[in-house]
């Protein structure tokens, strides 16, 4: 019995070693690309209804990273996310995204995005759209797709 042990822990070491480990266990590209898709519609939904529980979107590591398009806006970590998500709530106006394109890569238990189209501010009944873009990067927790980093421009 203890040579078999030996045997099947010396086979996943070398798998490891040899790199097949993370593939073996990634989940298919197509599932994991849509997954993906869906944590970015999520979010879009939970910032569409000021839903503070948008901060179980990222991963709850401290260095967990959100970058947006306005000056100052840098939030790292669980406390630093609800901080930043209290002050964007608080705003007068609601914030949605609209993508025109959204392209997704996937290695592994990691991918990332890349996402043109417009951010949606309403206030008072108006409607103001200004062009913005997205890079995220995203890890598979508990069969979901995290945010590890956001990182948002209104380009010039």
């Amino acid at each position: 019995m203890a040579a078999v042990t030996r045997l099947l822990a010396a086979g996943a070491a070398l798998l490891l070693v040899l790199g097949f480990g993370p593939r073996a266990a990634a989940p298919p590209r197509k599932g994991a690309e849509r997954g993906v898709r869906q944590a970015l519609v999520r979010l879009n939904q939970r910032l569409s209804k000021r839903d503070p529980a948008v901060v179980d979107e990222f991963m709850p590591d401290e260095d967990t990273l959100l970058v947006g398009s306005e000056l100052g806006e840098v939030a790292r970590g669980r406390a630093g996310l609800e901080a930043h998500f209290r002050t964007l709530y608080g705003r007068t106006e609601t914030l949605s995204y609209d993508w025109r394109e959204v392209e997704v890569s996937v290695h592994g238990p990691i991918a990332w995005l890349h996402a043109e189209g417009h951010a949606v501010v309403r206030e008072a009944g108006a409607e103001q759209r200004r062009p913005y873009r997205l890079t995220g990067v995203f890890e598979l927790s508990h069969g979901q797709w995290k945010w590890r980093l956001f990182h948002g421009s209104e380009p010039a």
